[in-house]
């Protein structure tokens, strides 16, 4: 049976309900604004979020099977005096291989470095904690073996100033092991990312979803001893294409 349109739709009813579709969605996009703004704006509340609420969310949405597989992947080499920087809940703690000889770690959550606690007690290497910022490493110039970021630049306010600090911190023979997601290739993907940072940035503890991590840290002067780009399982398509790699200061 042929469909034929009404001919009101053509005539005057199809404007009017356009502007009511519009005048709607005007109304409902100006009450989020406001609500978002309220949010941005309430640091008392975006304090006690990050410290007592989001630790926990991020503590069970790490824990997906392909990041497991890639902390596996990245931490089995790591060896020496070792540098984590958004250490968090403690995930990568059992992944280190035999060869680590220490671990400090750098986070500036109170929340996530109580939720570690259990972790660090069942490792065999000592493991030093310090709430601060990656921006200011309190380290002496090429002092550490290695420099481990899993999912971590990407929250970082200065990230340019923190992979400074990492390549200071690192010996000229010392390797920064990361894995962090990343702006996607995707063009697609990649506009909707920069659409959605800025609420990620208020409902993820600062989280930018279109930071090119590559062009990053070649900026910040590291040469790569390896490194790929993949699309992480079980990960929204927002976030899946991931990068992981190996780097080197730069002679």
């Amino acid at each position: 049976m042929q469909y034929k349109k009404p001919l009101l739709m053509s005539g005057f009813l199809m404007p009017d309900l356009r502007a009511v579709c519009d005048r709607t969605f005007t109304c409902h996009r100006d009450r989020l604004n406001l609500m978002f703004l309220i949010w941005h704006e309430s640091r008392v509340m975006r304090q006690l979020y990050n410290q007592y609420v989001f630790p926990h969310i991020l503590d069970r949405v790490m824990r997906v099977d392909s990041l497991t597989d890639a902390r596996r992947q990245l931490l089995a080499s790591v060896q020496g005096h070792v540098v984590e920087i958004g250490f968090g809940t403690g995930l990568n703690l059992p992944f280190y291989g035999p060869d680590v000889l220490s671990l400090t770690t750098v986070d500036p959550s109170e929340g996530n470095t109580k939720l570690a606690d259990g972790r660090i007690n069942q490792v065999d290497f000592p493991v030093m904690q310090k709430l601060l910022s990656a921006e200011t490493l309190p380290f002496k110039d090429a002092s550490v073996d290695a420099v481990v970021s899993t999912w971590t630049l990407c929250s970082i306010p200065n990230v340019e100033q923190a992979l400074q600090e990492i390549r200071r911190i690192l010996k000229p023979n010392g390797v920064f092991h990361f894995v962090e997601h990343a702006l996607s290739p995707n063009h697609k993907t990649a506009m909707w990312q920069h659409r959605l940072t800025p609420i990620q940035k208020v409902v993820a503890d600062g989280c930018h979803l279109d930071r090119d991590m590559v062009a990053l840290i070649e900026a910040a002067g590291f040469t790569w001893i390896e490194k790929n780009g993949f699309d992480a399982a079980g990960v929204p398509k927002i976030g899946r294409y991931m990068v992981m790699g190996r780097a080197m200061p730069k002679v």
